[in-house]
């Protein structure tokens, strides 16, 4: 708590130091006691802890009721909260803003994944978009995609032949400037390649001609 409270002093780390601080009032109840008065996860309470993540409002609330925390606390811990909140949707638009900016983008010529026929060739078709988007390093890509993508994570999606981490694919393509109805031709691919795997696709019968559409 002390590196919270001396080193990172954001919105996010400040609403963590302020849970610590009611959780001590209450003689620094365990995880796992918390988890069960509020009836959330041991996980979920630790990452608001040590100011890692950011809860919604209606588990804080949870949160809060399981620490017995009286209304002018409560107050203190929400006003903390809406600036938290209001604190990463600005990270969120000035990263949208710094990508756009950062490498020119052309609106044409994008890699086609329709013919895409397995995972592999998925994979090269990867490949080729990071070429499109200006072959950004991995360091660039991981920046642009923020918790969502590590350099090591991109690294081995790219060099591997099996079919990527849905969330992980869609990070990706937007950290090359894939967007809008692009990016649902991607994820058209993503999910034929998935039910093609299984004995799912017989509920799918138009996975092979579908693709038609989006020309």
């Amino acid at each position: 708590m002390a590196s919270i409270e001396k080193v990172n002093r954001t919105p996010s780390s400040e609403l963590a130091l302020a849970l610590n601080e009611l959780r001590s009032k209450q003689g620094g109840l365990t995880l796992r006691t918390l988890a069960n008065r509020s009836k959330l996860s041991t996980g979920s309470i630790q990452g608001w802890l040590s100011g890692r993540a950011l809860p919604r409002r209606e588990p804080l609330l949870q949160f809060l009721e399981a620490l017995d925390s009286g209304p002018d606390d409560t107050a203190r811990v929400l006003r903390l909260w809406d600036r938290a909140v209001g604190d990463r949707q600005s990270e969120q638009r000035g990263a949208e803003t710094m990508f756009r900016s950062d490498i020119p983008v052309p609106q044409f010529g994008q890699p086609d994944p329709l013919t895409v026929a397995t995972p592999a060739q998925l994979v090269e078709a990867l490949r080729a978009v990071r070429i499109w988007a200006g072959s950004p390093s991995l360091r660039t890509l991981a920046n642009r995609g923020r918790s969502r993508l590590s350099k090591s994570s991109i690294g081995a999606m790219l060099n591997s032949e099996e079919l990527p981490k849905y969330d992980r694919f869609v990070a990706y393509l937007h950290a090359c400037g894939i967007r809008e109805r692009n990016l649902d031709v991607w994820v058209f691919t993503w999910r034929r390649l998935k039910a093609l795997q299984g004995p799912e696709s017989q509920w799918m019968p138009g996975l092979t001609s579908a693709a038609t559409e989006f020309r």
